[in-house]
């Protein structure tokens, strides 16, 4: 991966770029077409940013503390737990941080498989952030631990505060677009980092990786690599 901005340009390793976050940063990881749409032809992220964004995604995954994720992605079947490579695992372990990130669920109603191999075979234990009006839904037995924020709806604000103070410090938002647009009106994003696939899905396929907001905020370019076709973006929200 060559950096490009900062300057002067020059080959760097994904983990390295990405391990430059403070003790307590929230990031969105989002991988999205050149016209803008966060999903492929299929409906999945699997066909837009190839090993170029994969290297990242890992990277991203391998420096945080936790990874928060939206529950239609969940139920989507597509997520399992989360797993290092053993290369990536020796250098998190360096960074202090010997287990792999937990999967953060968020999800309003507890309507999920609870038999889901993310739950069931992940090696740190996954968390469920929810509200207090859906806690009599959760199932004796789950192999998921509870975080309740809010009465009625998920307060991300004070889900977010939970989840520092038990020392997830830095986190990383992987979306959906409902969760990572509720992340940035919220005023929790520090940093978007977006990969720009070489590709066009057109306007019958697309999806956009975010919804409404009640405000336009401004991003400063932090931060651009590239990797073949693919552009890696760095901005911090204004």
């Amino acid at each position: 991966m060559r950096r490009l901005l900062p300057g002067p340009p020059v080959e760097v390793d994904p983990f390295d770029a990405y391990r430059d976050q403070p003790d307590r940063w929230l990031r969105i990881g989002m991988v999205l077409s050149a016209d803008g749409s966060v999903t492929d032809r299929q409906g999945w992220t699997d066909g837009l940013g190839g090993e170029a964004d994969r290297q990242v995604f890992r990277a991203l995954r391998a420096v945080c503390d936790g990874i928060l994720i939206g529950a239609a992605t969940i139920r989507s079947g597509r997520v399992g737990p989360h797993r290092l490579a053993p290369g990536l695992r020796e250098r998190r372990t360096a960074l202090g941080k010997p287990d792999p990130a937990p999967m953060i669920v968020v999800s309003r109603s507890l309507r999920l498989d609870w038999s889901h191999r993310l739950f069931t075979e992940a090696a740190t234990p996954t968390v469920v952030v929810t509200c207090a009006a859906a806690m009599p839904g959760w199932p004796a037995g789950a192999a998921a631990r509870p975080l309740v924020a809010g009465a009625a709806e998920v307060d991300l604000v004070e889900a977010v505060g939970r989840l520092r103070a038990e020392g997830l410090g830095q986190l990383l938002c992987e979306g959906g677009p409902a969760l990572a647009t509720g992340v940035l009106a919220a005023g929790l994003a520090d940093e978007l980092c977006l990969t720009v696939a070489p590709t066009l899905v057109g306007a019958s396929h697309h999806t956009r990786p975010f919804g409404d907001l009640d405000r336009r905020p401004d991003l400063t370019l932090t931060g651009l690599y590239q990797d073949g076709g693919a552009l890696m973006v760095r901005y911090r929200p204004g």
